[in-house]
């Protein structure tokens, strides 16, 4: 009799520990998939609506800074504008600190370009973004065959000033460091040329002084990083397209400190 209680007693005792072993696994898979799921800093889809300025041939800077250098064929002028925070700064752990990009665009017709800025609190406005030509040039550019007339965004409206303007980004959240509550961040360059050496685009990590990318497709990966001194908080993402821009049209956008 107490041979059978001992081994009822043994076998409850055993059930209850591989339920907690199973419980255990449970709660580290569910852990893991969430790390897996929520690994992006941003992750999230524009449409026409989000071009919230434009057209024009021009983004923000201490004079106009051309969308597009000369010799991307085919990019014209009108172009219409979003600007994106990517709630991302570089793992300053990594060898080769960068945000990593992910696009998707659908319904593209004409000419996408990015171009990115970089904010610090301290500054009281953005005063860095990448060099679009010359030496030490870099951008990204996605070319697609335009088809009919360049779209009217009604909207939309042209920048208001080309250097110490307030602009409003698209995201759904707002801006991450919304210094005048209504989700803009200040532009403001002292000087022409000045500003344009630490922020760079780059499709390889290792090459953090970056290059100029054209390219046709339609889905892919980049990567913004800085070579100055200063931290920057977070990469606000210049996104200009011309062309048709219809209500098919949609891009994807996902970041990640790498």
């Amino acid at each position: 009799m107490r041979f059978a209680v001992k081994l009822v007693v043994a076998f409850a005792v055993f059930g209850l520990l591989l339920g907690g072993v199973f419980a255990v696994q449970l709660a580290f898979l569910s852990q893991d998939a969430d790390l897996t799921v929520g690994n992006y800093c941003l992750d999230e889809r524009f449409d026409a609506s989000s071009f919230l300025y434009g057209p024009q041939g021009w983004v923000p800077y201490a004079s106009e800074l051309p969308v597009v250098p000369a010799d991307v064929a085919g990019s014209g002028s009108d172009f219409y504008l979003m600007f994106v925070d990517l709630n991302a700064t570089s793992n300053l752990t990594s060898t080769f600190p960068c945000v990593q990009v992910d696009y998707e665009f659908t319904g593209l017709r004409g000419t996408a370009a990015f171009h990115v800025y970089g904010y610090i609190g301290e500054n009281g406005g953005i005063s860095w973004t990448n060099r679009v030509e010359g030496d030490g040039a870099s951008g990204f550019y996605v070319t697609e065959s335009a088809s009919g007339e360049n779209s009217m965004l009604l909207s939309s409206q042209v920048l208001s000033d080309v250097n110490h303007v307030n602009v409003r980004v698209s995201n759904a959240a707002g801006a991450v460091f919304d210094d005048f509550g209504d989700d803009t961040y200040l532009m403001r360059f002292e000087k022409a040329g000045g500003g344009l050496n630490s922020l760079h685009f780059t499709t390889d990590p290792k090459n953090p002084s970056g290059e100029v990318t054209v390219t046709d497709a339609l889905s892919g990966t980049f990567y913004v990083d800085f070579t100055g001194s200063r931290v920057q908080e977070t990469f606000v993402l210049l996104v200009a397209v011309n062309g048709v821009i219809g209500e098919d049209f949609g891009l994807r956008l996902r970041s990640s400190a790498s």
